[in-house]
């Protein structure tokens, strides 16, 4: 297990040489000092179109909604050709890299990125880090897919310890039922002021604690912050009642264009000084986020739609203070749908697994084919007879006329990147 405790302190070490230490004390102060003031955020942000050289609108504390007939930039054009929007080198960007993402459509995307764009990336970092309340050099922990251990560690330690970074990395593939007691047990030693955390790993954990009757005993913990996939409202509150701490989420995306954060008020911030966000409203009411480079002056991105969606909010200032424009809810991205033989197409089936709080772990939607389903459930013993009753009933509820069954497992498979998808597919 020591030699990936050393990966990983070794790697918090030269990130810190390469961009934390930087993004820190050089990017974090003006950021920080502009959150507040409406005029020094405009005027940051203006700064920062003329060194990109891209075209924003001047007042970052309010999202323009764009019409159906704005020219934007689509994600298959930036796909097809990256050439298109790749700057010459310049001295402002002499140093760059490339990062590879297949998204959610599983298609490759490169994108070319200067090291100053990552430094500024962990400036924004630290800043979301503050407003939860931790300050460099506490304890945190990860569980957001690293492999962090053996696949079957002979120890049963499914973690290891970045030692530089004061930081216990977690295995999100090995949560299971048998395995969280010693999860919890290990963060409660631990005692970290934050946790970075999957809301799908960290919803798990807060479903056994609750099923249990039992609470996170961590006294550091200011808070979880959950990214990468939609923070439903109902793990937010699972999370929130078992660990006594605020859910804090961060959006994001590989692009670069846009993120958000949630404060400690529980609303969603638009950060205008990262990205310049627009919105292009769609039929049911919620928004497509347009975002433009502020960040990255070796491969500009304008008004590039991001497939991810929020829901508007009501234009009133958060009383938290901060000036930067709020939504009431990100949805994220489309997900995975089911067509039915019949032709209907089916989605949005996550309020079944709902209610069953005491027994219920984690649950995910399997589809066969021919209207054939599987609903696998990872369970408590406090789950029976009549609650996996009840959960076909409101499977049927909202999907009728198919076949369906319940299958307990030990855990639900993930992916390469120590996710699973809702929606699975075995056809």
């Amino acid at each position: 297990m020591w030699t990936y405790s050393l990966k990983f302190t070794l790697r918090s070490l030269v990130r810190e040489l390469l961009r934390g230490f930087w993004g820190r004390y050089l990017v974090y102060p003006r950021l920080a000092a502009v959150e507040r003031s409406a005029a020094l955020l405009n005027a940051s942000i203006a700064r920062r179109a003329r060194r990109i050289g891209v075209p924003v609108e001047p007042d970052g504390t309010r999202l323009r909604r764009l019409g159906p007939g704005a020219a934007l930039l689509d994600k298959s054009e930036l796909r097809r050709h990256p050439e298109r929007f790749l700057r010459a080198r310049s001295l402002g960007t002499l140093l760059r890299n490339t990062i590879r993402t297949s998204g959610t459509s599983g298609s490759p995307l490169a994108l070319v990125q200067t090291l100053g764009a990552v430094i500024r990336e962990e400036g924004f970092i630290q800043r979301q880090l503050a407003w939860i309340g931790w300050r460099h050099g506490q304890r945190r922990a990860w569980i957001r897919g690293e492999i962090v251990c053996p696949p079957q560690p002979p120890d049963g330690r499914y973690w290891c310890h970045d030692r530089f970074g004061k930081i216990l990395m977690m295995s999100s593939y090995h949560l299971s039922n048998a395995t969280i007691g010693a999860y919890v047990g290990a963060l409660e030693r631990h005692d970290p002021v934050v946790i970075h955390a999957y809301p799908s790993s960290v919803g798990t954990l807060a479903a056994w604690l609750n099923a249990a009757g039992q609470r996170y005993r961590g006294r550091a913990l200011r808070g979880v912050l959950t990214s990468s996939e939609t923070l439903e409202p109902e793990v937010r509150a699972s999370v929130e009642t078992a660990f006594g701490v605020p859910v804090y989420d961060w959006y994001g995306q590989a692009e670069r264009v846009a993120a958000i954060g949630s404060c400690e008020r529980g609303n969603y911030h638009v950060l205008t000084d990262y990205g310049a966000v627009e919105l292009l409203e769609g039929e049911d009411g919620s928004c497509e986020l347009i975002g433009t480079t502020l960040n990255n002056a070796a491969m500009p991105l304008v008004r590039y739609r991001t497939g991810d969606r929020v829901v508007p909010g009501n234009g009133r200032p958060c009383a938290c203070g901060r000036v930067f424009p709020t939504v009431k809810a990100v949805i994220g991205r489309q997900e995975r749908t089911v067509t039915l033989p019949d032709g209907r197409v089916i989605a949005r089936l996550d309020r079944v697994f709902q209610g069953h709080e005491r027994g219920l772990l984690e649950g995910q939607v399997l589809y066969r084919g021919d209207a054939r389903f599987v609903l696998r459930v990872v369970a408590t013993e406090a789950f029976g007879a009549a609650d996996e009753a009840a959960l076909l009933d409101k499977f049927f509820l909202r999907v009728p006329g198919v076949e369906a069954g319940v299958e307990r497992v030990a855990a639900i498979p993930r992916g390469p990147n120590g996710k699973y998808e809702f929606i699975a597919f075995e056809m």
